[in-house]
């Protein structure tokens, strides 16, 4: 079938031709688009006008396309493009792109869709699948937007200028919604009490490593490698995206108040253990060690707090409970937790086994959203407060 026009809501989606050629050489030269899209650096990705570019496809003439080159117009001008290529069975792989200036309008995500459903409805494609290299956060989010499942990481999958590179990989089926199947979470910005919360920066990595390293950190954290390098930082940020895509946790980066996001780490506080329609998270925090002593964890940890357990539509997480599980002898981060409206609610003896070979319990605390807290019954105080031994 050959490629038709479609319209939604000022969105044209049409065949590329020679006439978009100034604006699709610089989308091949935008050094995002050459890191994740090889082939748009050695100039096959997008071709211009199907399949009257020279190249040749295997088909003859007057055959059904097997790839469709779109552009993505708004007001007349080229604002991404998407790539379809079918693999003769029913099936087939979406590639997308858009300009710099057009980037974080939606705008390709609409495209990605209408394309879909065209590929559903009219081709009569079972499923679509997409890749790219393990890494481009923003490709996977593209993804994620439009209702695709995240189907794992394949090694070695990608050739990349003579290397092979891992892959994340997904798929559209016919009979999906489009539209995310999971939150995917965001550190959103809080400020407050002289401290400001958000995403980490690349430059992070070093303070991680040095507060991770520290042997006060180090020995309360058993679980942390020891000892701690850089690699160690680096993989841990990783996976705390990995986390967040997934709506399994969010975590946030505390730096001073005022200071900007290129501000030096003071301390790093997550929300953990979640999962869709789950009524209570988990927090932990940890603090570099030159920020100590100065109300730093108790401000980003307060303010965490009741950014979680405030309600969705208010822009919280919509948590009804926070729990904290602190080793019995880590008396500064208890003193947080009470700082931070946590009541202590339980022991779990002989939870944690220390770096230094002894064992601890760990007393559990928890703070309940205003709405949960008005509707729990009075506290037993024999139940509801335990005394640490």
């Amino acid at each position: 079938m050959a490629t038709p026009l479609l319209r939604e809501l000022g969105l044209l989606v049409r065949p590329l031709v020679p006439q978009d050629a100034p604006a699709v050489a610089e989308l091949r030269e935008d050094r995002a688009v050459e890191r994740w899209l090889p082939g748009a650096a050695d100039g096959t990705w997008p071709r211009l006008d199907g399949q009257d570019d020279g190249q040749d496809d295997g088909q003859d003439d007057g055959a059904e396309p097997s790839r469709h080159d779109l552009a993505v117009e708004v007001d007349g001008a080229l604002r991404a493009v998407v790539v379809l290529e079918l693999d003769g069975e029913g099936g087939g792989w979406l590639t997308c792109a858009a300009l710099p200036g057009a980037r974080g309008a939606g705008t390709t995500a609409a495209a990605v869709r209408l394309v879909l459903t065209w590929a559903f409805v009219e081709l009569g494609l079972q499923a679509v699948h997409w890749r790219t290299e393990v890494g481009n956060w923003p490709g996977r989010r593209l993804a994620w937007a439009c209702g695709s499942s995240f189907d794992g990481a394949v090694r070695c999958l990608l050739p990349v200028r003579g290397d092979r590179r891992d892959a994340w990989v997904g798929t559209w089926r016919w009979d999906d919604a489009l539209v995310p199947r999971e939150r995917w979470l965001v550190p959103v910005e809080l400020v407050g009490g002289g401290v400001a919360l958000g995403p980490h920066a690349p430059g992070d990595v070093a303070r991680i490593t040095e507060a991770c390293a520290s042997p006060s950190t180090q020995a309360w954290l058993p679980s942390l490698p020891s000892p701690y390098t850089v690699l160690d930082a680096a993989t841990w940020v990783a996976g705390r995206e990995e986390e967040q895509a997934r709506g399994a946790g969010a975590y946030w980066a505390v730096r001073p108040e005022g200071g900007g996001p290129g501000g030096p780490l003071l301390a790093e506080v997550g929300v953990f253990g979640l999962s869709e329609g789950a009524r209570s998270g988990e927090v932990g925090y940890w603090c570099h060690p030159d920020a100590r002593g100065r109300g730093v964890t108790s401000a980003a940890v307060r303010l965490v707090a009741e950014h979680a357990l405030r309600p969705r539509e208010d822009g919280g997480l919509g948590l009804d409970r926070m729990v904290l599980r602190i080793a019995r002898g880590n008396a500064a981060s208890r003193r947080v937790a009470v700082a931070c409206g946590f009541r202590a609610v339980g022991v779990d003896r002989g939870a944690e086994r220390l770096r230094d070979g002894t064992v601890q319990d760990f007393v559990r605390y928890d703070r309940l959203a205003p709405q949960s807290a008005a509707a729990r019954p009075a506290p037993d105080s024999a139940h509801e407060h335990p005394r640490p031994r």
